[in-house]
């Protein structure tokens, strides 16, 4: 018999980098174009101290960080969530794709008065980790960013906004 898929939830704590989290700036392109098939994803870098990296993998995930990164001595996990997922027969997986839910650090939703979500907020990740036997017999663990919780925001100002000079 095929082994069964397991779901466990993980969450990370750490800054975070380059969020993309809202349908109006997702990543439409990905690298070489990787995330077209879902119409886009969302994304968001974390940087994770040794522990946490620990608990990420503990929770059977297979993200791997940034290699220039550890160069720089830091681990920093590129988290993903796609905006739509199609299955095989062409109907979509709703609960797959759209969204992750953002939220402040009492779990209200976050909102754009609130401010933009700039690099070095502080951040919960919560990441579905499917584990599953692929065709090939081997074990595969997907990890699917499933909401994020502000808990220090430092805000993205545009440089265009900037004043000064």
């Amino acid at each position: 018999p095929m082994p069964k898929t397991t779901y466990q939830e993980v969450t990370t704590t750490g800054p975070i980098e380059w969020a993309r989290l809202s349908e109006g700036n997702r990543d439409l392109e990905g690298y070489g174009g990787a995330y077209q098939k879902t119409e886009g994803a969302y994304t968001v870098n974390q940087v994770l101290d040794k522990e946490q990296m620990k608990k990420l993998k503990d929770s059977g995930s297979q993200k791997q960080p940034n290699q220039k990164r550890i160069m720089d001595g830091e681990m920093v996990v590129k988290f993903v969530r796609p905006h739509k997922v199609v299955k095989k027969d062409g109907g979509v997986l709703e609960q797959a794709g759209g969204e992750p839910k953002v939220t402040d650090k009492d779990g209200n939703p976050w909102t754009e008065d609130m401010g933009a979500i700039g690099n070095g907020t502080v951040a919960e990740c919560t990441n579905l980790i499917t584990t599953f036997t692929g065709g090939d017999g081997k074990q595969y663990a997907r990890t699917s960013l499933v909401s994020v919780k502000v808990l220090e925001l430092v805000e993205y100002i545009k440089e265009n906004e900037a004043v000064g000079f």
